[in-house]
């Protein structure tokens, strides 16, 4: 992933960094033992702390990952810490409310850990739900992720509070069967060529209804444009009514719509990621906007062919990832923190990308930790990361709704 903006921050400055961002209060429960925590003294305090709690929630909005965290990390870290992990997958839309009435209320959570999308943190942060502790910079699996996953997540300053633990990759997904290396599109030009010429072979996720389509959507618009157009598609300081109005009525995105215009006359709109999927699995298109985790699982379930196989455009497409955090009154803030720290370790980091391609934000991740088995699945070393470009998803939700205003609705 391209780097963002990002602080500068020094080994020794984060060893010395509080606990708590910007010396604020942080979390509820926590004792003055904790909320004086540094990187360097951080097993010393934090086990003894989290075993007396004895238990730790966990909410994981990502249904998809369920085996990989029970058998990648619960498993391993009860046996490890004898801390019970009190584990439910939930809808992320609807946990997120959930929390923020209960913030709003005065009520402690009922989660300890939440594994969160990763653009969610500007739905949360504004009700306090999400604990004001700098885990960047106290907890020591976070010692090698950089900044922009920590820092700086997504343009937003996050003070470290909600680092990110999965990163994932939209991508162009094809049946080598069908689609020949020669006839590969490289960029988004020969795509519109190559669907035009062969009418509902590209299937294209309905941006409305799954990530692929709207990181397509993204990407396409940086494609399309320049100066100070470009710019204003990562600004990321906008409000959504701003991010609204820029999408509908700027004509800097002309070009934009002129392409979509001309894309969906030939391409097969999908409902969601997996319907995108199933299509070219079923021969009914060879080309789709996709996710590189979730293809690695449908490859592993067999269902997608052997020949399916992932590319980037020239110019880049968008990658994402999703964070894990301790909410503002957490019951078991100790065990939440090392519970999240087991999460960034190598081990675990090596097993889900080993299982769901999911890669890791740390920048001494040990690739030979990963099978020559996985590694054939995964998006080729000559496009990522290369050709991986930063999401920002306020604004495409924004581009999302001009979409249908502009093209959809007039189909």
């Amino acid at each position: 992933m391209k780097r963002l903006a990002a602080f500068a921050l020094t080994t020794t400055a984060l060893i010395a960094t509080p606990c708590f961002a910007d010396a604020q209060p942080g979390l509820k429960h926590a004792s003055p033992e904790l909320a004086a925590v540094t990187r360097d003294n951080f097993y010393d305090v934090v086990v003894p702390l989290a075993k007396a709690e004895g238990t730790v929630v966990m909410y994981n909005f990502a249904g998809s990952f369920a085996d990989t965290w029970n058998e990648g990390l619960l498993k391993r870290f009860e046996e490890k810490y004898g801390i019970k992990v009190v584990y439910s997958d939930v809808k992320g839309d609807q946990a997120d409310q959930q929390l923020i009435a209960v913030q709003k209320a005065g009520q402690d959570s009922p989660v300890d850990a939440y594994f969160a999308g990763g653009g969610d943190y500007s739905i949360l942060a504004p009700s306090g739900v999400v604990g004001n502790i700098n885990l960047g910079a106290v907890l020591p699996n976070l010692a090698t992720v950089p900044s922009q996953f920590k820092d700086i997540v997504f343009g937003v300053d996050v003070h470290g509070t909600y680092p990110i633990v999965h990163r994932n990759q939209t991508a162009i997904g094809y049946d080598s069967a069908v689609v020949s290396e020669a006839d590969l599109p490289k960029d988004f030009d020969a795509l519109l060529a190559w669907s035009t010429s062969h009418p509902h072979q590209f299937a294209m996720t309905l941006p409305a209804k799954g990530g692929s389509g709207g990181g397509f959507l993204f990407s396409a618009a940086l494609n399309y444009t320049s100066g100070d157009c470009r710019a204003r598609l990562l600004n990321y300081s906008k409000t959504k009514d701003e991010n609204e109005d820029f999408a509908l009525n700027d004509t800097c995105l002309a070009p934009v719509w002129d392409y979509f215009g001309k894309l969906l006359d030939s391409a097969e709109l999908t409902n969601g990621n997996a319907d995108t999927l199933n299509l070219i699995n079923n021969k009914q298109a060879a080309m789709g906007t996709v996710w590189e985790d979730q293809v690695l699982t449908f490859l592993r379930t067999k269902q997608l062919p052997e020949s399916f196989h992932l590319t980037l455009l020239k110019n880049g497409q968008v990658g994402s990832g999703d964070a894990f955090f301790v909410p503002t009154t957490a019951l078991h803030p100790a065990a939440a923190m090392l519970l999240i720290n087991e999460a960034f370790g190598m081990d675990f980091q090596a097993f889900k990308m080993e299982t769901k391609a999911s890669r890791s934000p740390r920048s001494d991740f040990d690739a030979t930790k990963v099978s020559a088995e996985t590694r054939k699945y995964l998006l080729p070393d000559a496009v990522y990361p290369s050709l991986s470009v930063a999401a920002n998803w306020p604004m495409t939700l924004a581009l999302t709704k001009a979409l249908d205003e502009k093209i959809l609705s007039k189909r």
